[in-house]
């Protein structure tokens, strides 16, 4: 063959084994909202029903009419996440990872390197007219990243990756009764997403190692932007009860960036890089929310909620691939269901020997949507218990607050992953949220 056919017989073999690793390997945008925002929701867990500080513009915006002047808002939030995973063996990964499983069955333990969140808010809110309060805020309902080192068994699975949703939103709120209030919100979100992990180069029991080396990687990056609403409720039908409700918008983003695949070192055209552009289409759901709080005396208010996320629309996740010969599109399953979470919890107030102090306490359970066989290491979800607990302190025309959650994951052991290679793991995992907070009266 001649020097001109076989750069291109070489070519076609480059984009051909990067159509496979891509469908085989794409990174996913994964990632969902957390809504540990402000000390009343992280410190009790019940906001919605009584949305009583300026995060009310995120959880519930017909709570703004209980600011009755201006307010200046900052809330800073961070989390920082314990798991430890225990990853099944898959066909040939000793001879790729270059180990072997324990006595357990399973690889030795292994930790990320780095784990964890920020959820930061800045909100001003206040009364417009007699009936009328605005508002507007600028938050990040999801700031995550983990990574792993770069020679843990889990790099067939996850190196590095992150999803920061900055959004920035306006919001009003009208008092229609004395018991009655509406209120809404619009915004816009930005989406951006990173992921790299190496690609497991033995695809449909073919081994492809002999072309790509034994640890060719994958890199993705996408972003975009994309409208948010919602729309809420604030009822106050006794002196000792309120209740709210709100519906937050479902989201499609799409995502655009560049994808990337690397040869191995050991490849016999070492380190030669194949890269194209992605678009990846990302569902942030529908979700219902709604939850109740009442004064069971001068000093003591209980209150709950229920939020559920209406997941069973994320079905697939598609991705429409240019610049890459013979692929045009790839489509990865997800299959998940509903989630719920309940939260409920007390503050006690106004307390003769300190009457501006405010304490609180909470619980909380919220189920995953994702069924444990779709799981992959750069978009897991787990079912978890939290427990809450904070304070709120006035002086003069400043009220501070600080709360901290602890949340127990349910790690599932998974013997049926169908991702490639398989994400066949056992585990446990925590998480830390601290928040400070200050809100300042204008």
């Amino acid at each position: 063959m001649d020097a001109p056919g076989a750069a291109r017989y070489s070519g076609k073999v480059k984009r051909l084994l990067l159509i496979t690793l891509l469908a085989a390997s794409t990174a996913h945008a994964g990632g969902f909202g957390i809504p540990e925002i402000g000390v009343r929701r992280t410190a009790m867990g019940a906001v919605i029903g009584r949305p009583d500080d300026p995060s009310s513009i995120y959880h519930n915006p017909a709570g703004l009419v209980l600011q009755d002047d201006w307010v200046v808002y900052v809330s800073m939030g961070l989390s920082l996440l314990g798991t430890q995973f225990e990853l099944a063996p898959w066909d040939q990964s000793d001879r790729f990872l270059g180990t072997s499983p324990t006595s357990t069955g399973y690889y030795a333990p292994v930790k990320p390197s780095r784990a964890y969140g920020v959820i930061p808010m800045i909100a001003v809110e206040g009364k417009l007219t007699s009936k009328l309060h605005v508002g507007a805020s600028v938050f990040v309902g999801n700031g995550t990243g983990a990574a792993f080192e770069d020679n843990a068994v889990t790099r067939y699975h996850l190196i590095d990756g992150y999803v920061i949703a900055p959004q920035a939103v306006l919001g009003a709120a009208y008092q229609v009764t004395p018991t009655l209030a509406l209120g809404a919100t619009l915004g816009v979100i930005n989406i951006r997403v990173h992921g790299e992990r190496d690609v497991f180069p033995i695809l449909n029991g073919q081994d492809l190692s002999s072309i790509v080396g034994t640890q060719p990687s994958l890199k993705l990056d996408g972003s975009g932007w994309a409208p948010s609403y919602s729309i809420g409720i604030f009822g106050k039908p006794h002196p000792r009860f309120t209740y709210g409700a709100a519906i937050i918008g479902r989201v499609d983003a799409t995502l655009a960036g560049p994808v990337e695949v690397k040869y191995g070192s050991d490849a016999p055209d070492a380190n030669a890089v194949l890269d194209g552009t992605q678009t990846t289409t990302q569902l942030l759901p529908w979700t219902f929310q709604a939850g109740a709080n009442l004064d069971v005396s001068k000093n003591l208010e209980i209150g709950a909620e229920l939020r559920y996320y209406l997941y069973r629309q994320y079905q697939n996740q598609h991705t429409d691939i240019s610049g890459i010969f013979l692929l045009h599109e790839l489509d990865t399953k997800k299959d998940y269901h509903d989630s719920q979470e309940l939260t409920g919890g007390l503050r006690v107030h106004d307390l003769e020997a300190a009457p501006k102090l405010d304490l609180m306490l909470g619980g909380q359970y919220d189920h995953s949507p994702a069924p444990p066989r779709v799981l992959t290491l750069d978009s897991p979800s787990f079912s978890h218990f939290g427990l809450h607990m904070g304070g709120r302190y006035t002086v003069g025309r400043y009220r501070f607050g600080a709360s901290y959650i602890h949340y127990w994951y349910e790690v599932p052991t998974i013997t049926n992953s169908i991702t490639s290679p398989p994400t066949n793991i056992r585990g446990s995992g925590s998480n830390n949220i601290f928040t400070l907070s200050v809100e300042a009266h204008l």
